[in-house]
């Protein structure tokens, strides 16, 4: 990110020959996507900043590189992922122990599908773009390369 003298903060990129190296710009926010019948996690779905997701309504991901890849999800709910450690240099954030830790780690392992945990070709578990914040990615790539 890089702020402008009116304060105006302007996302930037790293641009890659290889893809995974490829940063997705601007300020974001994670979600996990869970199944409401079977309580697992679908996939996490990173959105720009200032979006506001409607879990009433039909949700449609993508694979960020295959883009031809879509799933349209419904009967879900989200969790927001991300939480603040510090707000105007205040620290507020309240430190688990490491048994809570533990725990929630275990958790979540277990509200993965069987065939994300198995050892022997294993599915991917997705991490999928909004569709704002891959077309402002795109955007960038197709400015970048006229550069």
């Amino acid at each position: 990110m890089a702020t402008e003298e009116d304060g105006v903060i302007t996302p930037k990129i790293k641009i890659s020959e290889n893809a995974e190296k490829i940063t997705n710009p601007h300020f974001k926010k994670l979600y996990r996507i869970y199944d409401n019948e079977s309580g697992e996690a679908i996939a996490d779905l990173l959105t720009l900043h200032d979006e506001v997701m409607d879990e009433t309504q039909p949700m449609e991901i993508f694979h960020p590189q295959h883009v031809w890849k879509r799933k349209t999800i419904t009967n879900y709910h989200l969790r927001e992922m991300l939480e603040p450690i510090f707000k105007n240099g205040e620290c507020v954030y309240n430190e688990p122990t490491t048994e809570e830790i533990r725990n929630y780690c275990k958790g979540q392992v277990d509200k993965l599908w069987d065939e994300v945990k198995r050892f022997e070709n294993p599915h991917l578990y997705y991490v999928d773009l909004s569709e704002k914040l891959w077309n402002l990615k795109d955007e960038m790539l197709r400015k970048g390369q006229k550069q």
